[in-house]
């Protein structure tokens, strides 16, 4: 997937590829809480575990797919996109600890939806936010989506790997449709 997006003060998103590995092992090396790759979203990743993440979110293999904010060669932190039904993609950001707050996960996610829409022809996007995620729901909200409905015990926590003894909280659903404009 060829997706090289610009958005401001030296900022690009841009589509992640296996070679991108040493760059997500890097960014998600201070990572105390969950990121957003691979079968465990929990950080730091290994160059193993990169290489592992980056494979699953291969956008030549037609599903879901990473685009990485970058400063220069400077991993700040992703979007995925990860297709749920003909329609429909769910979205899902992160952005490393020390880049919170700055503006760069807002400037992508509206970016990546707007390209979404546009270029997928995606009516629907969706995210799922833990409630008490503060941060998320107002970057949400900047981004234009709107709360749909709360879903009890949904989103694992991977705090073991089997799924049926791991725990599981409630999520969040926001939404944006194509006939709204993302907010800059």
């Amino acid at each position: 997937m060829d997706v090289d997006l610009e958005l401001g003060d030296d900022l690009r998103l841009r589509a992640l590829a296996r070679a991108d590995a040493a760059l997500v092992a890097e960014a998600t090396s201070a990572e105390p809480g969950r990121a957003l790759w691979g079968a465990h979203p929990v950080g730091p990743y290994s160059l193993r575990d990169a290489h592992v993440a980056l494979a699953a979110w291969d956008s030549a293999a037609g599903g879901q797919f990473s685009l990485g904010i970058m400063a220069g060669q400077r991993l700040l932190g992703a979007v995925g996109l990860m297709p749920d039904r003909p329609g429909s993609i769910e979205l899902a950001y992160w952005v490393r600890p020390e880049e919170r707050g700055k503006g760069a996960g807002s400037r992508a996610v509206c970016a990546a939806t707007s390209w979404a829409h546009s270029q997928l022809a995606v009516p629907r996007i969706w995210l799922e936010i833990e409630p008490g995620n503060e941060p998320s729901l107002r970057l949400a909200q900047r981004a234009g989506y709107r709360f749909e409905q709360l879903i009890a015990q949904h989103c694992r926590d991977w705090a073991c790997e089997d799924a049926e003894r791991d725990s599981w909280h409630d999520c969040l659903i926001w939404a944006h449709a194509s006939d709204s404009v993302p907010a800059s």
